[in-house]
């Protein structure tokens, strides 16, 4: 396997993220129960609440939880008896298209994004969670059932650094197919984490991400590269998808103005999404501290 620093994930880097996971507070409240309650991810919401027995209603139980229907039947009072739910499962969904082989500090947003994935991963493990994802690009996709090892997050890092990758799917649908197919995979209270750069992130991947986010929590991570935010007004600059190619003269404002535009409208139309909805929305620059960005973003939550 050849080594391409910054432009491939690096495998060594992304285990050695399990010792920095400790510090991350995103699941530091296996620990806390409802994170629409509070500012705060870790705020990642807790697990669900799952029917466990019926019994007698002694002093002190929840009115609330009265079996009103078995004490009408026998002429006793019984109540329902809850547990927390025993597992939660973690999925990311992992950009890798073409737009996020991009980056001019330390590194491509695709490597950033890995990288993110294997800091929340393992510090999602720490808190007993299940982990698994789905990851896609311009061809297809792959998905990872969630377990409570690091099988699935490894398997994930593997094809983010393949020279050659296998998809078990293979489509050309983008974010919109991916959510859909998520949408009948996942169970309800999953926390599911959307790493992307959110480019075309049309009508159809917005539907399905809100049809996901009625029964489980929802965080999107909006990954960037500083010089998509705005160009230095030095010279020429020369892009290409591979297939064409285009000048823009950042000396001119006009030019330059329409660039930051086509970014702010893309940050705006995601950021003003996930509040509408509820969900997490965190930003990560490609040269951003991953543990000081995403603790930064949790504390920032619900603003």
């Amino acid at each position: 396997m050849k080594s391409y620093k910054g432009i491939k994930p690096d495998i060594n880097e992304l285990l050695n993220y399990r010792y920095q996971a400790k510090i991350l507070k995103l699941f530091a409240s296996q620990r806390v129960n409802n994170v629409n309650a509070g500012s705060s991810l870790s705020k990642a919401k807790g697990r669900g609440m799952d029917f466990d027995e019926v019994r007698h209603y002694q002093a002190g139980d929840d009115i609330r939880l009265m079996h009103w229907s078995l004490t009408a039947r026998l002429g006793k009072p019984y109540t329902k008896v809850y547990h927390e739910e025993r597992e939660r499962r973690v999925y990311f969904v992992l950009d890798q298209r073409s737009t996020m082989k991009f980056g001019t500090r330390e590194c491509f947003k695709s490597v950033k994004a890995t990288n993110t994935l294997s800091l929340i991963g393992f510090g999602a493990l720490e808190a007993n969670e299940k982990v698994g994802g789905v990851i896609f690009d311009n061809n297809g996709y792959n998905f990872y059932p969630a377990k409570q090892d690091k099988s699935s997050l490894v398997k994930m890092f593997n094809f983010t650094v393949a020279d050659k990758v296998e998809y078990q799917t293979k489509a050309e649908g983008g974010l919109a197919t991916v959510l859909k197919f998520l949408y009948a995979k996942v169970r309800s209270n999953s926390v599911i984490i959307l790493i992307s750069d959110f480019t075309k992130f049309d009508s159809h991947a917005q539907q399905y991400l809100k049809l996901l986010a009625k029964k489980n929590q929802i965080i999107n991570i909006f990954t960037y590269d500083p010089i998509e935010k705005s160009l230095p007004s030095l010279d020429l600059y020369y892009f290409s998808d591979g297939k064409e190619k285009f000048v823009l003269d950042a000396a001119s404002k006009k030019q330059n103005q329409m660039y930051q535009d086509i970014y702010s409208a893309r940050h705006l139309a995601i950021k003003d999404y996930s509040h509408k909805y509820r969900m997490g929305f965190i930003e990560i620059a490609t040269n951003d501290d991953l543990v000081k960005t995403i603790n930064h973003g949790i504390v920032n939550y619900a603003n």
